[in-house]
């Protein structure tokens, strides 16, 4: 239910006006929280925006409007939210898991109960029966990292799209010779302020602002489906505080998929992730046997404003969380001097980055996109084993104590690579996605 209108409400956070100009296709997207406003634009490709505006595009902007509020609501984290346009269940739905479960490690880190539990002032409205977006094929949100990279090779007539666009975007667009839609987004300069001043800060739940985007671009651009390559990994709590899980990872997983799926439904577009029956190390196999697995780039470091700002080379870090559990997935399936080709260096051969490996399987593991302990356990123990890497610094170790640590659930190589779980991924992708994997590199000796 909604407030008295026009009544101050300082102890809720805001989710306010919107505006969309066609002719700059600049949308933005305002917030109140106590007595600040705060304006997120978004600017997207002209070639979007031409023509007649596709009939869901207002309904397309109140989902991003929601999700993208998350950025502005951690600030205080105020446990109610104020929805100033009518939305629907299935968007409702989205928000609340976006603002809970998607903030459950900025909750966790900033000492604030878990779970995160907020209250929502929205009014509902029903929507009627949408027509499909268009006939102009799937959209591929990519992010430079193996992942997207292989959904670009599945559905080879695919559209990339990136946000932010970076260098490691368009390499990897361009390798898999997709076309690429760029799309910008500019937060609010008050917001950095503000934190600066004491305000709260914390991880965001990133892949339910980029899906959200990513349904406006495939509304506008008259493309179906969105199509995401978040493995099955995403389903493991990165930690349990007081018996919650708590998962880093929350709205790239399977039941946050499902959620956004019906509110992506409503604008007629289709919504799931191609990867979401693998493990990582599945996919990893499947990329080391591609040409482009060098123009990959799943570094977080390299995605900092410097970096994205064109200050400075976007490479491989080789010491962070992602980096580390990238490396040792891609070891693996490729001799040393193959991995170095691909990250230019080997962090295995430096001994000081062995707690940072041990982290991948530890009971709280780091709150990073990185897959199950049990994978990097196995992955560690497989390389002890093989002529190829087990004199390795790190290997040795290291190696004894991830066997012990992979037995206790079995956890082999060989068991990760076959797909498991439940999904949704339509069978004619599915059945392209299995060809892709027939050609999977099997473990190196």
């Amino acid at each position: 239910m909604r407030s008295e209108a026009g009544a101050p409400d300082t102890g809720a956070f805001v989710v306010a006006g919107r505006t969309f100009d066609p002719a700059t296709g600049e949308a933005t997207f305002t917030y109140r929280l106590g007595d600040d406003e705060f304006t997120e634009r978004l600017t997207l490709d002209p070639a979007l925006v031409t023509g007649r505006m596709p009939l869901h595009v207002s309904a397309a902007l109140d989902l991003v409007h929601l999700v993208m509020g998350t950025s502005y609501y951690k600030l205080a984290a105020p446990g109610r939210v104020v929805v100033e346009r009518a939305v629907t269940a299935a968007q409702l739905a989205v928000a609340q898991a976006a603002y809970t479960d998607g903030l459950g490690e900025f909750a966790a880190v900033n000492r604030l109960p878990v779970p995160h539990r907020v209250e929502f002032d929205a009014e509902l409205w029903e929507p009627e029966a949408a027509e499909p977006a268009g006939e102009g094929g799937a959209l591929l949100p990519v992010g430079g990292g193996k992942d997207s990279a292989l959904a670009l090779v599945v559905i080879p007539d695919g559209t990339a799209l990136a946000i932010n666009p970076t260098g490691a975007q368009r390499d990897v667009a361009r390798a898999a010779g997709a076309p690429l839609v760029e799309v910008r987004r500019r937060l609010d300069p008050l917001l950095a302020e503000r934190t600066e001043q004491g305000g709260l800060n914390g991880h965001v739940p990133v892949t339910a602002i980029n899906s959200a985007i990513s349904t406006l671009v495939a509304v506008l651009g008259g493309h179906s489906p969105v199509v995401f390559a978040n493995e099955r990994s995403a389903d493991e709590e990165t930690l349990t505080v007081d018996g919650v899980g708590v998962n880093h990872q929350y709205s790239k997983s399977f039941a946050f998929e499902q959620l956004f799926a019906a509110a992506a439904a409503e604008v007629g577009v289709g919504y799931f992730s191609l990867t979401r029956q693998l493990s990582e190390l599945a996919t990893v196999a499947a990329v080391a046997a591609l040409p482009l697995r060098t123009s990959i780039l799943s570094c977080n470091r390299s995605y900092t404003q410097r970096h994205t700002g064109g200050q400075a080379e976007q490479r491989w870090c080789l010491h962070c969380d992602k980096c580390l559990f990238t490396f040792l997935c891609f070891a693996v399936f490729l001799r040393p001097e193959e991995a170095v080709a691909v990250f230019g260096g080997n962090p295995l051969d430096d001994a000081s980055l062995a707690d940072g490996f041990r982290k991948l399987w530890a009971t709280e593991k780091p709150f990073d996109c990185v897959g199950e302990r049990a994978e990097s356990a196995a992955a560690m123990a497989h390389l002890a084993a093989s002529l190829s890497w087990g004199d390795a610094p790190v290997v040795r170790a290291l190696g004894a104590e991830a066997a012990a640590a992979a037995e206790v659930t079995g956890a082999t190589v060989a068991r990760f690579l076959a797909p498991r779980g439940a999904h949704a991924v339509p069978p004619r992708y599915l059945e392209a996605l299995q060809r892709v994997l027939a050609g999977a590199r099997s473990a190196v000796a």
